[in-house]
Parts: structure tokens; sequence; C-alpha cells
């Protein structure tokens, strides 16, 4: 295996200069750092990660934490977005992921995410954090980790969807269109916190058009498109009047649209549906679910920015995204 004095004799500079260059050290003139990165490529080296990391203090590596709550977080597209965001960043920054996706226990992680952010494996946590019961943040702030919560838990660094802002928008929607009789699809208010700050936000709209929002039906979900089949079934079988359902995720909203076929209703043209997320289902669904965009790859994008500023010693301030209402062909007005 050539190593990194065979690197250096190569470039014609010293071990130093190639230890930094490879490092990603500023201050290189171009052509220095070129001459060493050909040298690298034409011996075929690569830099020994674990004897860096003991001389330098530095993995390059960050940990990535969604817990699990309902199910795999593989099966949740806005997940998936969320990372995009944050590799394409991570990456154009040299850095690996490391993907944890700890279990919820008694209120409390499991014991593996415990031992990964005692390790000193990983620089930096980014975490999506909004249960109640339980925090992943929380833990890795007491190991002396630099965390960024995407979400509602108390962080001195966080990145967030304004969710009051988000059921603001779909609630006025809806009332904009003349609808009354509304339905909601949400998930049980001590699991999720966004959530209940998003039906918050409906609240406030619904008292200005004069709609008793406590008196709108409600059923309860877990994320899924099953979950939201079956609320949407319930609300309908107790509810036959009603003109629009309101779901506070996408998946739900989508397993709405099948129950509502299922039952021989046309959408629009016989019930509304407004999701929450703007998954890439959404737009290509048949018809195009009408939505509200949380700009999740922006969340990503924005905590592992603001991750590196914590690493860099700033102190970056909280960031709150504004989400977007998407009308496509889900919604309409109430037939007379």
């Amino acid at each position: 295996m050539p190593t990194l004095q065979d690197v250096a004799q190569k470039a014609g500079v010293s071990t130093a200069t190639v230890s930094k260059v490879l490092s990603n050290t500023p201050y290189f003139t171009e052509a220095t750092r070129s001459k060493v990165m050909a040298a690298a490529k034409q011996l075929g080296y690569r830099p020994n990660l674990a004897a860096r990391a003991l001389s330098s203090g530095k993995t390059h590596t960050l940990a990535v934490v969604f817990p699990h709550i309902y199910d795999t977080i593989f099966k949740d597209p806005l997940v998936m977005q969320i990372l995009e965001g944050i590799e394409s960043v991570a990456t154009a920054n040299s850095y690996n992921l490391l993907l944890s996706t700890p279990r919820l226990t008694d209120g409390d992680l499991d014991e593996p995410y415990y031992q990964l952010i005692q390790s000193g494996f990983v620089e930096g946590v980014i975490t999506i954090d909004n249960v109640p019961t339980a925090s992943a943040a929380r833990g890795a702030t007491e190991n002396g980790l630099p965390t960024i919560v995407i979400g509602l838990h108390d962080s001195q660094f966080s990145v967030r969807n304004d969710d009051e802002y988000g059921g603001q928008l779909q609630m006025q929607h809806m009332c904009e269109l003349g609808h009354r009789k509304i339905g909601i699809i949400a998930i049980a208010t001590h699991l999720n916190m966004a959530v209940n700050v998003r039906l918050q936000g409906m609240c406030t709209i619904a008292d200005q058009y004069g709609v008793d929002f406590d008196a709108l039906p409600i059923a309860y979900g877990d994320f899924s498109e099953p979950s939201g089949a079956q609320a949407a079934h319930a609300l309908l079988d107790a509810h036959p009047q009603l003109t629009a359902l309101i779901c506070l995720n996408d998946r739900m909203a989508l397993g709405a649209i099948r129950a509502v076929r299922e039952r021989g209703l046309r959408i629009p043209d016989d019930l509304t549906i407004i999701g929450y997320d703007d998954i890439p289902t959404a737009a290509v669904y048949s018809p195009p679910l009408t939505t509200i965009n949380q700009h999740a790859v922006q969340l990503g994008e924005h905590a592992v920015m603001m991750l590196f500023d914590v690493l860099n010693d700033n102190t970056p301030t909280p960031v709150v995204i504004a989400p977007s209402l998407q009308i496509r062909g889900t919604s309409a007005q109430p037939r007379l």
C-alpha cells in the first residue's frame, strides 16, 4: 500500500503538506494542491481514516438520527427528501453520514443510540425531534456533541418548518373555497409536536371564518396510507355530509383518496382533499394532490450548514422555513 511519504516524494513536497492538502486545509496554492492530488491518484493512495481521526480529532462523519416511531423511515418520502438535502451539503464538504434509527422505549431511546453518541466516532448530530416524550438531541448534547434539531424540541440550534402557518394555509384554502363541513385526519396529539402546531394554525383561521373548529370531526392515523384510508372511512361513515378532508400528511391524504374512490365518490367533485408535505408522489398522483410544501430538502440543507457553522465555532441562529400552498386537482368548491 502506498504511504503518505510515497505521495510526498512523487509530488515533491513535504509529508506535512500532503497531510494538510488531503485534509482540505486551506491556504495552499492550486498548483500545490493539484500536484498532491495527482500523485495520490496515480499511486492509488487511500488515507487511513482512523489514524487521521486520532491525529486531528476529526472523523469527517456526521450522525443523522431519525427516531423510529411508526414504521421504517425508508417508507417515508419526506424523510428521504430531508436526507437528500443533508447528503448533498455533507458530500460537498467531504463528510460522510452515519444513519441511526433508534427505537423509542418507555419515553427514551434505545441503548445502541447512546453507544453511538458516546463512541467518539461522529463529530456532530442532526436529528428529527418532534416526539414530545423523548429527544434524541438531548442525549447527544449531554455527551458534548454539536447537535442540530429538525423540529420543535427545545434546542440552541434548530431548523423547522413553520407548522402553524402551514395549518393556517390548509384551513384558509378550504374556507376560501366555501367548505364548512370539514373533517380532519390527524395524529394523536401526544405523539407529534409539529402536528399539534398545525392544528393550532387551523383553529386560528377557522375562527376568522366563523367555523367552530372544536365541532369539526377528527379521526387519527399514523402517517401511513392505510391509516389515512381507515380514518377517511370512519369520518364518512359517521359524517356523510362532509365536503372536505384536511389531512396532516400526504401519505394519509393518498390513503383517503383511495377510500373515497372505494365509496364511489369523485374527487374533487364530491369531496375535496388536502395534504401536507408535498412528497414527490403528490404531484403525479391521479388527481394530483393539493398540499402544503414544507420544503424538506431545504430543511436538510439548512440543518447540515448550521452544523458546519457550529463545528467551526460559530453561533448560528435558528431557521424557520415558511411552507407554501400547492393547489392541484383534489380541491374545488363544494357542490351546491
